[in-house]
């Protein structure tokens, strides 16, 4: 984060480690809006710079969870809907 040769290299590592964890690589524009997402929330909260890569993996599982959470519901809300006699 912001520069930092040390930061940045951990970030590399905490996205390939979530990737790991996911078991897929993440598209460069979801794992850019995601790191610009995790820097904003350590601003907000006053983390360290040190604190970035630990947040940015969490962030990029969570937004992969969210995804499939939201996928899910709407299976589910379909599935509701094709049971409603018309």
């Amino acid at each position: 984060m912001r520069g930092d040769p040390s930061v940045e290299y951990e970030i590399l590592k905490a996205r390939v480690a979530a990737e790991d964890t996911l078991g897929f690589a993440i598209d460069d524009e979801i794992a850019d809006e995601v790191l610009a997402h995790s820097k904003r929330k350590c601003e907000l909260n006053h983390k360290p710079d040190e604190y970035l890569p630990l947040l940015y993996e969490n962030e990029l599982t969570d937004y992969f969870m969210r995804l499939a959470i939201n996928l899910r519901g709407e299976m589910n809300r379909v599935q509701r809907m094709s049971q409603v006699a018309l």
